[in-house]
């Protein structure tokens, strides 16, 4: 069955076609620098979508002047700190703030954003580790290191331990199937006194089953406010 004549799907093909039937009439590289949707896109989400001959305006205007690669990364970083405000998540998980310590990334899966978490976290605080203990090797420091979650997390977390040999604890919930920072704190506690270096939190808001409010999305925040030491 063919979409409607006028539908967006058929004007979507034909801009493909067009496309690639006149692609020697375009640029072999991008005519623009990093940094350049910033200013072409507004500074939040919309709260009014948009219609679709905004959008399609927008995908010769803002996408196709970087279609050689530089503009799905300039697209996806804008996204991710639209997300991150909309999260209220601090200013330093922006992409493009003076205070940035990285921003977010689209993953293909569940599995596979929870597995590069914990992965950054654990190589990290193994570079922290290396400058007070340079003789060390990383796997032994690697033995040392533990990461939480609820026990109502995503089987992913699990996986994300297993794949990276970092010590996994899951925690209990309250009657709200909400994590609370005094059993996080605990935990930590707990786990530094063991010898142990906490590295990671993964916090639930919802599963398939359950709609989790987020009263407990400080957690997420906690080894920074906490400041754990190695």
């Amino acid at each position: 069955m063919h979409p409607p004549a006028s539908s967006p799907g058929k004007e979507m093909v034909d801009y493909i076609c067009h496309y690639l039937t006149h692609v020697r009439e375009r640029r072999v590289s991008p005519d623009v620098q990093p940094g350049y949707m910033r200013g072409l896109l507004p500074d939040g989400a919309p709260v009014e979508p948009d219609s679709w001959e905004s959008i399609f305006k927008d995908i010769e205007r803002i996408i196709m002047p970087g279609a050689s690669s530089p503009a799905c990364t300039e697209l996806e970083m804008n996204v991710m700190d639209w997300l991150a405000q909309m999260m209220g998540l601090p200013e330093m998980f922006l992409h493009y703030h003076p205070d940035s310590r990285g921003g977010g990334i689209l993953q293909s899966t569940v599995s596979e954003s929870t597995l590069i978490a914990l992965l950054a976290a654990r190589k990290n605080k193994i570079l922290e580790m290396k400058v007070s203990q340079p003789d060390i090797d990383d796997s032994t420091l690697n033995s040392h290191l533990i990461a939480y979650a609820s026990d109502q997390a995503h089987s992913s977390v699990e996986k994300a331990g297993l794949i990276s040999l970092v010590k996994m604890r899951f925690l209990p919930v309250d009657e709200d199937f909400s994590l609370r920072g005094e059993t996080l704190r605990k935990a930590i506690e707990e786990d530094r006194s063991r010898g142990l270096v906490p590295i990671f939190v993964s916090i639930l808001n919802k599963t398939a089953d359950l709609q989790i409010l987020p009263q407990s999305i400080f957690c997420t925040f906690l080894p920074i406010l906490y400041k754990i030491p190695s």
